[in-house]
């Protein structure tokens, strides 16, 4: 199940579960394809997250009751589409000679049956391609009435990365919550020390992308409160990044030479982070930088006079294990107005190293 897969990377760049939904009721008259709605009988829509923290719980407070696990159908079962290392049977109506049976789509996306060869199935639906097939066919055989059934998924993965047992890319082949994710990975790593043990993320720090964007879903709340109104389904191409707790390091991120992480000394500043990350692009707004502090999901937000620093009008400010400094290309008076964009730089930067580092991200 689990590998190494260079389909996160195309996943990630591109913006960066189960067989399919029911194939709309039948394929023809006597014609259908058999499909996993059973799993998908009792969804409804997830709870969307609340804006405001959620207090600490107390112990008199009951835990969670497992019906609120979030259930959503998610949008790629809408409409199930066929991909590399899929698996098909084929059979037609009334001419059992001429089934086949496990029949895989190859690499390039093609597959074929009969006289049909090398049909492109990636990216269509088995309706669709049934149309396609019965169309090549229709040369050699009078009214031929095919039946594709897809009996293998591989071709739907998600990715998770960082402080897992084993990070890496595994088959969406069922419905699987962000949980279900972590632990096919075998769980969170853990380090010991004599007498105890502790968990190795950082799960404030920690996100699920979709499309190259955050999916709005706090897994710190998850993780550490139990508020299942976080737990969502997996779409293909997600990654789940977890962060490392032990780092200490900074980013510096946006219009500067050289944007990415620092490790922070006993002492770093603002003015000397933007220094070590190669000085201000020709681009940058010069005069107010972003400090992001804490959670990325409720982040504590600074805006910064770095002309008063640089300058000698203002004292230099010291940095903060995990703070991530944005320079902006264009002016802004609130910080709002270029959180979503540094979060953004955030989450490239954080998957481009864990890609390079073969999905074992921050391991030095």
């Amino acid at each position: 199940m689990h590998r190494i897969s260079s389909s996160l990377l195309i996943a990630v760049f591109l913006c960066l579960s189960l067989l399919a939904q029911a194939q709309d009721q039948r394929l023809r008259s006597k014609t259908q394809i058999l499909s996993p709605a059973d799993y998908w009988e009792e969804l409804s829509p997830i709870d969307h997250p609340s804006a405001s923290p959620l207090p600490h719980p107390t112990p008199s407070q009951k835990p969670l009751h497992p019906h609120t696990l979030p259930k959503k159908i998610p949008a790629w079962q809408t409409r199930y589409t066929l991909g590399p290392g899929d698996t098909l049977n084929f059979s037609v109506f009334l001419r059992p000679d001429l089934s086949r049976e496990n029949v895989r789509i190859a690499p390039d996306g093609a597959v074929s049956f009969l006289q049909a060869v090398a049909v492109q199935a990636n990216g269509l639906t088995p309706d669709e391609l049934r149309d396609r097939i019965e169309e090549e066919l229709s040369t050699y055989h009078n009214n031929l009435r095919v039946i594709i059934t897809p009996t293998d998924v591989a071709s739907k993965e998600f990715s998770i990365i960082g402080r897992v047992r084993r990070p890496g890319s595994y088959v969406l082949d069922r419905p699987i919550s962000i949980l279900e994710a972590i632990s096919l990975a075998q769980g969170i790593e853990t380090n010991t020390v004599p007498g105890s043990a502790f968990e190795l993320a950082d799960f404030e720090r920690s996100f699920v992308a979709r499309n190259g964007r955050k999916l709005d879903v706090d897994l710190a709340r998850l993780y550490y409160r139990g508020d299942l109104t976080q737990n969502a389904y997996l779409e293909p191409n997600d990654y789940i990044f977890v962060a490392s707790k032990l780092k200490n390091e900074i980013y510096v991120l946006g219009a500067v030479s050289r944007p990415g992480r620092l490790k922070l000394p006993v002492r770093l500043t603002l003015a000397q982070a933007i220094s070590e990350a190669g000085g201000f692009t020709h681009h940058a707004y010069r005069i107010k930088v972003l400090i992001i502090r804490g959670s990325i999901h409720e982040p504590e937000t600074h805006t910064v006079n770095i002309k008063d620093i640089l300058s000698g009008r203002s004292r230099d400010i010291p940095l903060q294990n995990k703070d991530i400094v944005f320079i902006a290309e264009r002016p802004f008076e609130l910080a709002e107005r270029v959180l979503d964009s540094a979060i953004f730089a955030f989450l490239q930067t954080v998957t481009t190293e864990s890609i390079v580092s073969n999905l074992v991200p921050l391991a030095n």
